[in-house]
């Protein structure tokens, strides 16, 4: 059914009511989307124009099995090979350590969060989860077992049936849920919650508590291979968002179940004339097997049909920028699904989805992903200019990290740049105050998060995952500026303030006021005694008060008719000057090594002392290899790169 055209959205919705609209027309009315997004950015064919070659393979299967086979043995990633695993292990202790793992998890959890009763959980709750945790059958020498999923299903941090929340009344935010788990999936089943419902499994990204009645356990090592580690020519790999198998009462076993992004299928081999798949003939179907799990929770597989009409491919998706555009939105709209609940996805296990479409089994989080051998910016010291430059050179499918959110670059359109995520909350952009999305969504980077900050300045890791990097190799993200070491300096230790939104504004003149700000903040924000005389121009609670006063008393300051002018700028050869009085010692001066430059002559003899000293000691050099500029203005990217070498002489001298 339609929604009405009078349902309003508070951060962006536009009605036009005067005009009559087709069916389609007045559809895309109703629908609601964040600033500066359109219906058209909801599809692949927008994003993929302006591609060079949107068929172009960007990895082979090949390099994505290399990079799945490092990813295995990078230490950080938290991979699981499932098909090395050593196959007996000492349950007495695991089950120890279960205990003392879940005794931690659930000190975090004490004190804030609640039961879907509503009751706030207590020690005695988590006492009894604990105990939970511990199989009754342990032995110090237990063979692994190994367990097929046969529902989508939820990886959880407890062997527990309830729920984990922080709010009594938001049922769709539970801390229970890890991971989801597909139809197909392999899990290797360790050991058994007391209570016999759970099974402690290693997926290959993560482990947890998972219900017994989801899996099926196969009868050795050789059957479980043969369910999930299907040769190329019989997989069927599901890229969709969602489907639903068709409803059967000769087969209730595989009568309308749901399948998942990235299930992977074992396709029959060809069929016979006139065979039948649950009493039909598997025209426009591709036949398939599907696991069951048996009265005694043993594994068979049966046959099934999928529609050759849904979104299934006969092996993986090749990897190419049209495909990354179809996958990127295929979820658009879902629920957002914390740990994979409500049969949905998180941000990072959204991404995850979307990559094993193409084979690429990536890392459960962003912070595990992080470690791979991959083309990888670390933008957490770059300014708001930089980052976009960056993104600049970036293609679609680009991974985005920031604490707690990761989102995939969709690309640049009328200086906005876009990406798709699955979030939780943001600031809505029209009320100021936070708002619960829950869902997947496109958004520009400029959005605000919750805390106020926009979303580009908390961006703090680029990366490419399906692109490896050798370590030592030329890395192929874009060079970043010549002032970046100094830009980064200064923002690390606060020295110099960025404007609204991250901008730096390299190219700038820098004031008088930023720069004393920079001096003072150096020194530690030393206090001003209560006799220093202010400034004529300076208004009481200036935000440059107290660094103007300390100038002004150690000399470094001495001010214009007794104005100080903060909004002023100053030459190079005015800075040098100012640092000259600030950190040079009385046996420094001299003209010294300012010989050679062709502009010497326009340095006043007041500063001759202090460009000297500034030139020998690297701070000031030459913006070409004959000219010192004195008289161009500082730039506040020059004042990054002089205040990081007045920092590098200093640590030296000590």
């Amino acid at each position: 059914m339609k929604r009405g055209l009078s349902i309003l959205l508070a951060f962006c919705l536009t009605i036009t009511l005067c005009a009559p609209l087709s069916a389609s027309a007045a559809a895309a009315e109703a629908v609601g989307y964040l600033p500066g997004v359109t219906a058209e950015m909801t599809t692949p064919v927008f994003w993929t124009a302006g591609m060079d070659d949107p068929d172009a393979l960007l990895a082979t299967a090949d390099e994505i099995a290399r990079i799945n086979a490092l990813a295995l043995v990078t230490k950080g990633a938290n991979m699981h090979d499932l098909r090395n695993l050593t196959e007996t292990f000492d349950g007495v202790s695991r089950s120890e350590s279960l205990q003392k793992g879940a005794a931690a998890d659930a000190e975090y959890y004490l004190g804030w969060t609640y039961a879907e009763t509503g009751k706030k959980l207590e020690q005695s709750d988590f006492d009894a989860i604990i105990a939970n945790c511990a199989d009754r059958n342990a032995a110090k020498n237990m063979k692994l077992r190994y367990g097929i999923a046969t529902e989508r299903t939820v990886l959880l941090t407890f062997p527990y049936e309830g729920q984990i929340l922080d709010d009594p009344a938001d049922f769709d935010f539970d801390y229970q849920a890890l991971v989801g788990i597909r139809v197909n999936e392999p899990v290797a089943v360790y050991t058994t919650s007391a209570d016999g419902k759970f099974y402690q499994v290693y997926t290959s990204c993560c482990s947890g508590w998972v219900r017994v009645e989801d899996i099926a356990i196969c009868k050795d090592k050789a059957e479980w291979l043969s369910a999930w580690d299907i040769p190329a020519d019989h997989r069927l790999v599901f890229y969709g968002d969602k489907m639903y198998t068709d409803y059967s009462k000769t087969a209730p076993e595989t009568s309308g179940r749901l399948i998942t992004m990235a299930t992977v299928l074992e396709r029959m081999d060809e069929q016979e004339a006139g065979k039948l798949v649950i009493n039909r003939l598997p025209l426009h179907n591709y036949a398939v097997y599907l696991p069951v799990r048996s009265e005694d929770g043993s594994y068979a597989k049966v046959p099934a049909l999928i529609n050759a009409r849904e979104k299934v491919s006969e092996d993986y998706l090749p990897l190419t920028g049209e495909n990354l555009a179809v996958m990127a939105l295929a979820s658009l709209g879902d629920a957002y699904g914390w740990g994979g609940s409500l049969l949905n996805e998180d941000c990072s296990s959204l991404n995850r989805s979307i990559f094993l479409c193409f084979g690429l089994d990536l890392p459960r989080n962003g912070n595990w992903q992080w470690p791979l051998s991959m083309a990888k910016q670390d933008a957490a010291d770059l300014t708001t200019e930089e980052k976009y430059a960056v993104l600049d050179d970036m293609p679609l499918g680009t991974i985005l990290n920031f604490p707690g959110h990761q989102m995939m670059y969709l690309g640049k359109k009328d200086g906005g740049y876009y990406v798709v995520s699955t979030v939780s909350s943001i600031m809505g952009p029209d009320t100021g105050k936070r708002q619960r999305t829950r869902g997947v969504q496109i958004n520009a980077l400029d959005l605000k998060r919750a805390n106020g900050q926009r979303w580009i300045q908390a961006v703090n890791r680029i990366y490419l995952p399906w692109q490896y990097a050798a370590e030592g190799a030329d890395s192929p993200m874009p060079e970043l500026p010549w002032y970046h070491a100094g830009t980064a300096f200064c923002l690390k230790e606060g020295l110099i303030d960025t404007f609204d939104g991250g901008y730096y504004h390299p190219d700038e003149a820098a004031t008088r006021a930023v720069i004393a700000e920079a001096l003072w903040r150096m020194k530690g924000k030393p206090e001003v005694g209560e006799d220093v005389e202010g400034f004529v121009d300076m208004e009481s609670g200036a935000s440059y008060e107290r660094s103007a006063l300390w100038a002004k008393e150690q000399g470094i300051v001495n001010g214009v008719d007794g104005a100080f002018c903060a909004d002023g700028t100053l030459t190079r050869l005015q800075l040098a000057v100012m640092l000259y009085r600030a950190y040079a010692t009385e046996e420094a001066g001299g003209a010294m090594g300012l010989a050679g430059y062709e502009d010497a002559d326009e340095i006043a003899d007041w500063a001759y002392d202090a460009m000297g000293w500034a030139v020998r000691c690297g701070i000031i050099n030459g913006k070409s290899g004959r000219t010192l500029n004195p008289q161009d203005a500082v730039t506040r990217a020059e004042l990054a790169v002089i205040l990081q070498r007045v920092s590098e002489k200093l640590a030296a001298e000590e």
